[in-house]
């Protein structure tokens, strides 16, 4: 199985590999909420059963019925219970599909229920977040953002003293360790959204208001252009084409790459199978464009417009994505907090190893940290478009402004 970024922050907390399957959903007394996790047990039974049981005696709290979820059976399993007209108060969503809910009006509106003081909490980036039009349908509540991992040997060998901080720098640096040390800077991959982020932080966007196509501009050209002439150029990989984000992880551990880019939790994977190589690794910022924008994996909290107790649904989520919660959580799960005066907190700057550094450096990026691809129903066929254009112009069957025509052609056609 491979695994993104996304998929390692749903499973049990992002930095953390929970290997719980938890209760299945049951139907439930509604003298309680019901809340759904995705894939929190076992790893945080003990924080939830505490935190949980806090809110059940704060003011205005209520008892909680907590219901822990397999990752994979999240979406079918929520559907069914709306569908069954026995849905839970709370649950635990990215905000991919969470949009899908949001789009048929099944979530409360957050931005109607929450005062602006309250919102200004959270960064920006991450509020936002879960806006669908007009309304904003979750809380951000744990939060990843991606850094260079990079090996410190390999780099100072084709002559960098520091990993590349933007896309022009990554592409000068490629070029420069494949004529000077014979080997790939990095593996752009295609199994996640990580080559759209890329796109939209040198400028492209994706959608606009309406859902439709935005990206067949002259900025959406450049983006395209930029990993046409790489893999063109034979400076990255032909693997680019078929393989997977933990294929180009497989490779930096076996020193065939100077740096990948994803979440500080690889660097456990890294330091158990390669602790050779983790003993090289330097950490570096994300690799950013033009917007300056850092692109970050959010899991959120969502409250169900159908909850015969809506307003203490609200009160829960915000409970959970307190400051002090918030901090307590990203303690024991190593992921980062969506509010400031969490990030704020010391644990954050430390430089004891290189899981701190990568915590630090991660965190930040925050401030200017956002979800990149915007939350869409349509979110699958549009990367699905933009990648098979995309590597039809990268075997020359097409240009950049053939395949990005193309691409909003096809994909209009289904909205």
């Amino acid at each position: 199985m491979r695994w993104s970024r996304r998929r390692v922050l749903q499973l049990g907390g992002g930095f953390l590999l929970a290997t719980g399957c938890g209760a299945a959903p049951s139907e439930e007394k509604r003298d309680r909420l019901v809340f759904w996790t995705m894939q929190l047990k076992p790893t945080f039974e003990t924080y939830m059963a505490e935190v949980l049981a806090a809110f059940a005696e704060s003011p205005g709290g209520t008892a909680v019925t907590w219901v822990d979820v397999p990752w994979g059976e999240m979406e079918g399993q929520i559907l069914r219970a709306v569908a069954g007209g026995s849905p839970p108060d709370v649950v635990n969503l990215n905000p991919q599909f969470a949009a899908k809910l949001a789009a048929k009006d099944l979530l409360v509106n957050m931005g109607d229920r929450l005062p602006p003081a309250d919102q200004q909490a959270y960064f920006p980036g991450l509020w936002l977040a879960n806006r669908l039009g007009d309304r904003v349908f979750g809380l951000p509540w744990y939060i990843a953002t991606d850094i260079t991992i990079a090996n410190r040997e390999l780099l100072r060998a084709a002559g960098f003293p520091q990993p590349p901080q933007t896309y022009q720098e990554l592409a000068i640096a490629a070029v420069t360790v494949r004529d000077r040390i014979g080997k790939f800077a990095f593996l752009p991959t295609m199994d996640g959204t990580q080559m759209l982020e890329s796109m939209v932080q040198m400028g492209m966007n994706l959608l606009d208001e309406e859902g439709r196509a935005a990206f067949n501009t002259a900025k959406g050209r450049q983006a395209f252009q930029y990993w046409i002439n790489l893999f063109q150029f034979g400076i990255v990989p032909r693997e680019t084409l078929t393989e997977g984000h933990q294929r180009a992880i497989e490779r930096y551990q076996a020193g065939d790459l100077v740096l990948v880019m994803g979440g500080p939790q690889f660097l456990r994977q890294i330091q158990e199978n390669a602790p050779n190589i983790a003993a090289v690794t330097e950490i570096g910022p994300q690799i950013v464009g033009e917007t300056g924008l850092r692109s970050a994996a959010v899991m959120n909290l969502v409250a169900l417009q159908s909850s015969p107790k809506a307003e203490a649904a609200v009160a829960l989520a915000q409970f959970l994505t307190n400051d002090a919660n918030q901090l307590a959580f990203a303690r024991i799960a190593n992921t980062l907090p969506s509010t400031k005066k969490a990030a704020a907190d010391p644990f954050f700057r430390e430089e004891v190893d290189l899981l701190a550094r990568a915590r630090r450096v991660s965190a930040e990026q925050l401030p200017q940290a956002a979800v990149l691809v915007p939350p869409s129903d349509r979110l699958d066929e549009l990367r699905k478009i933009l990648y098979e254009e995309l590597q039809r112009a990268m075997l020359g069957e097409k240009d950049a402004t053939r395949a990005l025509a193309d691409a909003a052609s096809r994909f209009n056609q289904l909205v």
